[in-house]
């Protein structure tokens, strides 16, 4: 359905519903008593009015940005959040993450690193929140040296909420860089208490990476806890898409996801394997 045609219909819609409940009275009790009903309730018809007006005057002022989304159109649509951006000074959660996405659509991440360069700038408070989407560059280009910097930056200042996510960014890093005991600090920390499914799963998979086979006694806990938590693929799926569909950087970064199921769950199955043939 059109844009236009849901904006007008939801007025019409929010009219007629306020019209029915005003004129009610005068056709179920008289004129006279809805003259009375109203002059002790106006307020309701103010509040109506200010309800009414604030909602359009949104739709209004983001006509375009509606327009655009409507249209598919991610060129035009990264052109006008530039010009909010960086002409008109407007740095919000809204804007920050639309140009995120609309940036990975067109596949520029050069925006991206240029819309880091301005948060980190002007508002450098909004990095706990946003660091983990803005620094997806460095790690799909595994720009190993300044995003160790960058992240790094993030979790000094980042609150308690948002460290877990950039903590795991940062320690992504520093295993491509071959930074392991540093990296295995984070890990195993995020493996043990993060109550996040996903990161924790993904913080056992990098942990599994370093230490191969010979894997240790606290990483082989964590891992069975895990399994007895999501015993199959199936038991997980819930918190994969729900994890996708919140966190930005959990969707680009599938093919690990895929790696760490397949790795957890095929290990499974060879073990029960094994215990079979021991059985017998």
């Amino acid at each position: 359905m059109k844009f236009k045609t849901i904006f007008f219909l939801f007025n019409g819609i929010i009219l007629f519903s306020f019209l029915f409940i005003a004129l009610m009275p005068l056709f179920v009790l008289g004129a006279e008593y809805t003259r009375i009903f109203w002059g002790e309730n106006w307020f309701l018809a103010l509040l109506f009015l200010i309800f009414i007006s604030v909602l359009d005057a949104y739709f209004m002022i983001n006509w375009k940005m509606f327009s655009l989304l409507e249209k598919e159109d991610w060129p035009g649509l990264t052109s006008y959040l530039e010009t909010e951006i960086y002409e008109k000074k407007r740095l919000s959660s809204r804007n920050i993450r639309m140009m995120v996405n609309t940036s990975l659509t067109i596949s520029n991440l050069d925006k991206i690193i240029r819309l880091e360069k301005e948060v980190s700038e002007k508002k450098p408070s909004l990095l706990s929140r946003y660091g983990a989407m803005l620094g997806i560059p460095y790690l799909l280009n595994q720009n190993k040296e300044e995003g160790k910097i960058y992240f790094k930056d993030c979790i000094a200042q980042s609150s308690a909420k948002d460290l877990p996510w950039l903590e795991w960014c940062y320690s992504f890093l520093l295993l491509a860089d071959q930074k392991l005991d540093e990296a295995k600090t984070y890990l195993s920390s995020l493996s043990a208490q993060t109550k996040d499914s996903i990161l924790r799963l993904l913080s056992l998979y990098l942990l599994s990476t370093i230490s191969g086979k010979a894997q240790d006694e606290a990483l082989v806990q964590n891992k069975r806890s895990f399994i007895e938590q999501y015993p199959d693929r199936q038991s997980l799926e819930k918190d994969v898409l729900k994890s996708k569909n919140k966190n930005i950087v959990v969707l680009l970064l599938s093919s690990v996801l895929d790696d760490s199921q397949n790795w957890l769950y095929d290990t499974v199955s060879e073990n029960n394997v094994e215990e079979i043939n021991n059985g017998h």
